[in-house]
């Protein structure tokens, strides 16, 4: 059986690869209209925003989502797709390949023969790291891009700061499309209306304050808007971190442009909302002890995980940081933002060679004065926290969705 592999290859010329691909296998992709969500980060919160609000509303929608832990990858109508059911999908991709497409590509293609032939309405693509050689690319009957922000993230792909980022970004501009973002820098907005009037499309400008968050507790949020063009009102999800509230403007900003043409009532939207599951991204899966898993792996992705921790009702105990991080993401200054909020932090590796040894990473403990120790196994360190801990204590586990996903099941807590 194949292994749904998380997409950390390098990307050049994906998009010329996929279009080849789904050539050979007679386009599939044109058999169902799709929103393409890019950007640093929120990419699958946004992705999960859309298709709940989908799902509760009667719509057949299917996802991919390339951010998202191996076995939620690709889905329909909210639920996972079972990789037995995808099996005969990524058999007719292997005897139809004759490019040496990578594993998320060969899963991309399959995802995208399953929903042409599940008849979805919509699907909602999330970027495998955005810009102009994404495989998203390829879909041909967009009815909106959404990024959600430009940060410093991929250095080994973008470089040092967000510039080369947003210029990426900025091209998966299409002809026809409206490109929703509610990044506010200058310089990221202006490469965005440059490659919008130059494709053709309309650049839309969202307020990422247009959602405020009302009260934050360990088991729901409220959230209220300030020009509410739905008319949702009020409205509560699960514990989400601060960063949702951009992500919440940009999905709503996406339901505004498509509600004429789509029957998206608002109570549906609500109560899709209000049962949203966005694992690893701060999930809270154990109270007294508290235990949060969150997937931050860039300084901003970090802050809103230290400002959410700061609007959440202080549990009163002690504040341990479990931290692993892929390679090639800014190390440095991530570790600055997230260190310093915890009283110990523990270093922590795996078996993923793509994952920066535990070891490496005590240099940026020891520079910022934090108590550190070293424990390799992240399942490992997660228990044995547990078992030291008291009721009042807080665990945050910051690592790829990868290990969060393998800390889950080792827990026994569901996604």
């Amino acid at each position: 059986m194949r292994t749904q592999t998380s997409p950390r290859q390098p990307v050049v010329g994906s998009f010329s690869r996929m279009r080849a691909l789904l050539g050979r296998l007679g386009n599939p992709e044109e058999g169902f209209p799709s929103i393409h969500v890019t950007g640093s980060h929120g990419k699958g919160s946004v992705v999960s925003f859309l298709e709940a609000a989908f799902a509760a509303s009667g719509y057949r929608v299917g996802v991919l989502s390339p951010s998202s832990a191996p076995q939620e990858m690709v889905r329909l109508s909210a639920e996972p797709v079972p990789q037995t059911a995808l099996e005969p999908y990524l058999s007719r991709v292997d005897k139809r390949c004759e490019v040496q497409a990578r594993p998320v590509e060969k899963l991309a293609a399959a995802a995208f023969l399953f929903f042409a032939e599940e008849e979805v309405e919509i699907a909602v693509v999330g970027a495998e790291v955005g810009g102009r050689n994404d495989l998203a690319n390829c879909l041909p009957h967009r009815l909106l891009t959404l990024v959600t922000c430009v940060e410093e993230d991929r250095v080994d792909l973008f470089g040092r700061g967000w510039t080369r980022a947003s210029w990426e970004e900025a091209h998966t501009a299409s002809p026809g499309v409206p490109l929703l973002t509610v990044e506010r820098k200058v310089e990221a907005l202006a490469a965005f209306a440059e490659a919008t009037k130059r494709a053709g499309g309309a650049l839309v400008i969202l307020d990422p304050d247009e959602v405020q968050g009302r009260e934050f507790s360990w088991d729901r949020v409220s959230w209220g808007l300030r020009e509410d063009p739905l008319g949702l009102g009020e409205f509560s999800t699960p514990p989400l971190g601060l960063y949702q509230q951009a992500n919440l403007a940009l999905a709503l900003g996406a339901l505004c442009e498509l509600v004429g043409g789509w029957e998206l009532g608002r109570d549906a939207i609500k109560r899709g909302w209000t049962n949203v599951k966005l694992p690893g991204r701060f999930e809270v899966i154990s109270r007294r002890p508290y235990v949060v898993l969150d997937a931050a792996r860039n300084p901003a992705a970090a802050a809103s995980v230290v400002k959410t921790l700061e609007a959440m009702p202080d549990p009163g105990g002690r504040r341990t940081l479990l931290f692993a991080i892929h390679r090639g993401q800014p190390v440095r200054s991530t570790a600055e933002v997230l260190f310093p909020a915890f009283d110990e932090v523990i270093l922590c590796s795996g078996a993923d060679e793509e994952l920066l040894p535990a070891q490496a990473l005590l240099p940026q403990a020891r520079r910022l004065g934090v108590r550190c120790r070293l424990e390799p196994d992240p399942l490992a360190a997660v228990v044995n926290a547990l078992e030291a801990a008291s009721p009042e204590d807080l665990i945050v586990v910051v690592a790829p969705k990868k290990i969060l996903a393998e800390v889950r099941r080792g827990l026994g807590r569901p996604a």
